[in-house]
């Protein structure tokens, strides 16, 4: 009878975990919308200075927002591998294929708790996944499309996490899509926060640039923001994070399967 309530206590711990999420409202789009999120952009006279670009380099004018939507299961016909959506059933994409020398930002503002503190090395986490495509017209770098991610803490503006590269930079190891389109697949990021992160506001932002020129387009899709560790993407050979915990459905089945082989034990004992 010990063993059988030692198996229980174990399922019902099980089934009452949830999984710590950084407070993004909408931070994985399941919504069907951008809800949650402020959406601006402009037009792009291109990246200020010479590689290696910052976001000191990024210059926008005007404040017309730029194109921004969420899709479901489609195929990208210039990234066919990248596969869609990337986490649940919608991502966000910023920007798009159109031209015109556009600028999308994408950008949410959430308080960091103790619930974002992975238990694993103590410190707060940041997770969420990228991939950008983008329209390689070979201008110079300055003038190409490009994207960008960061995380920026609010109250010094001081930045936790960015990445930032044009189209065709050499050494982004970009693939090759259709034509001269070039793209990378989904890119999982794990940013580790410093521990005083706790309790300070952060600012996530996405931004994606058609070429400077006007004629190129350039864009970036991105999906699962929150503090869980990602799933591993379809097609990928195995994660870049630990596996999130089971969802609620999930837990329910294995707390059955735990119950069950409990009942074999006690069985076998008598």
């Amino acid at each position: 009878m010990k063993a059988f309530a030692r198996v229980l206590s174990v399922a019902l711990a099980l089934c009452g975990t949830t999984v710590a999420q950084a407070q993004f409202q909408n931070g994985g789009f399941e919504q069907g919308d951008l809800s949650g999120w402020t959406i601006g952009g402009g037009t792009n006279p291109g990246l200020a200075g010479t590689p290696p670009f910052t976001a000191a380099s990024i210059q926008i004018n005007g404040a017309t927002p730029g194109p921004a939507s969420v899709v479901g299961a489609i195929v990208d016909p210039r990234a066919p591998d990248i596969v869609l959506a990337r986490i649940g059933q919608h991502t966000a994409k910023v920007n798009d294929e159109g031209t015109g020398a556009l600028v999308t930002t994408l950008k949410q503002t959430v308080q960091i708790t103790a619930a974002d503190i992975d238990p694993d090395d103590g410190l707060p986490h940041v997770r969420f996944a990228y991939a950008p495509v983008m329209d390689d017209p070979g201008h110079q770098p300055h003038e190409q499309p490009y994207f960008y991610v960061a995380i920026r803490r609010v109250s010094d503006n001081s930045v936790l996490f960015e990445k930032i590269a044009y189209s065709g930079q050499p050494d982004a190891n970009f693939l090759t899509g259709t034509g001269n389109w070039k793209y990378l697949p989904f890119q999982d990021v794990d940013a580790v926060l410093p521990a005083d992160a706790v309790g300070e506001s952060i600012e996530l932002t996405v931004i994606a640039a058609d070429c400077s020129l006007g004629g190129h387009a350039g864009y970036v899709y991105v999906d699962g923001f929150g503090s869980a560790p990602l799933p591993p993407a379809a097609g990928a050979a195995g994660p870049k994070v630990p596996v999130p915990m089971l969802p609620r459905q999930g837990l329910v089945l294995l707390a059955g399967a735990l119950l069950l082989a409990g009942g074999l034990a006690m069985r076998r004992a008598t």
